[in-house]
């Protein structure tokens, strides 16, 4: 106990950690710290603190790449396996120091690429939800799923897999009353879709058009960012969403709303979504008489950062006045022409 709060103090600070990182062999250190954390007292919280701020220095995630999976996984993969046995308290401290031992890309996708660590989190999902939704459980969740949200970046077979299990998971916590949760299953979503066209089939038949397009008229940057890149991928994906879509979001007025946004992320994957729905019988008729003509044209011909937002924009005008003649005159008006031809150099 002795050897753990003089640890725990050389941590603390920059000079401390150096110090410890030329002196001690790491692997051993590691090997016991990690012994404490299934403890059930104060030495776990302490040994868990003692690695997490080792983990922000880049020497020694650095020293750990090459045998993370078999140092770091096993013992975190065991308290997740295990959660109605351990603390509860030190699983949100520990996701917290493998969160930013992920940091290092190497070990992230090593991580992501681990099919017991995946089959962990189900495991862990679970369990928090038979919980009673106890604040613990929850904090031990919204964790989780941030951790999820990161490691998912990165397309892996493991990810692939899994992806229609988790995407299940996922939507059964879209019910939950806790709005953090909502947002970060909302991202992992937005994460995992990508990986599997049958997980975003599974998504759409489960009502996940209905779900999102509520979200997004709740509004939260957030929960906005993850709710219409989610929606975006299921109308790229499947007719059934852009039709629920068009049926749901009368006018498509929250797409559109959405486009009158200064966000790029936000405006790109609107537009994505408003050029895939236009596609649906009666979808761009509907938008005559507004001036969808001249946001979509004032996005296409500006000047973004982000080249997706005037390629995804100038699809949508292109579509919609295609489908929709009485579109392309109000183009023609706007001298919009000459300013979409200019743009077809983002669609090539």
């Amino acid at each position: 106990m002795t050897c753990i709060r003089v640890l725990c103090i050389y941590s603390q600070t920059q000079y401390g950690r150096s110090l410890v990182l030329q002196i001690l062999d790491l692997d051993k250190l590691v090997e016991n710290l990690l012994k404490f954390i299934n403890n059930k007292d104060i030495t776990a919280k302490t040994a868990v603190g003692i690695l997490d701020r080792f983990a922000g220095e880049q020497k020694f995630r650095v020293h750990f790449q090459g045998n993370f999976t078999t140092t770091f996984l096993p013992p975190f993969t065991s308290l997740l396996n295990n959660m109605p046995s351990v603390d509860l308290t030190v699983l949100p401290p520990c996701i917290s120091m493998m969160a930013s031992m992920t940091g290092d890309d190497i070990i992230r996708k090593k991580t992501a690429s681990c099919q017991e660590c995946w089959e962990a989190f189900l495991t862990a999902m679970d369990a928090c939800a038979v919980s009673d939704q106890s604040s613990e459980a929850q904090d031990v969740l919204c964790a989780l799923l941030g951790f999820m949200i990161n490691i998912s970046k990165d397309h892996t077979l493991a990810i692939e897999e899994k992806a229609i299990i988790i995407t299940a998971r996922c939507l059964k916590q879209l019910n939950s009353s806790d709005g953090g949760i909502i947002t970060r299953t909302t991202g992992l979503l937005s994460n995992i879709l990508p990986h599997s066209h049958a997980a975003t089939e599974e998504a759409v038949q489960k009502g996940i058009v209905k779900k999102m397009i509520t979200f997004l008229k709740a509004g939260g940057q957030t929960t906005t960012h993850f709710s219409i890149k989610t929606l975006a991928i299921c109308t790229t994906a499947s007719i059934q969403a852009r039709e629920e879509l068009v049926k749901l979001d009368k006018k498509l007025c929250t797409l559109v709303k959405l486009l009158r946004t200064g966000d790029e992320v936000v405006v790109g994957n609107a537009a994505l979504s408003l050029g895939q729905c236009l596609e649906v019988p009666g979808a761009a008729s509907s938008l005559l008489g507004s001036d969808i003509v001249m946001l979509l044209l004032k996005h296409a011909g500006g000047d973004a950062s982000k080249t997706t937002v005037q390629r995804n924009t100038a699809i949508a005008l292109g579509r919609l006045c295609t489908v929709e003649p009485g579109h392309l005159i109000e183009l023609r008006k706007l001298h919009g022409l000459e300013i979409l031809d200019s743009c077809m150099k983002y669609i090539k």
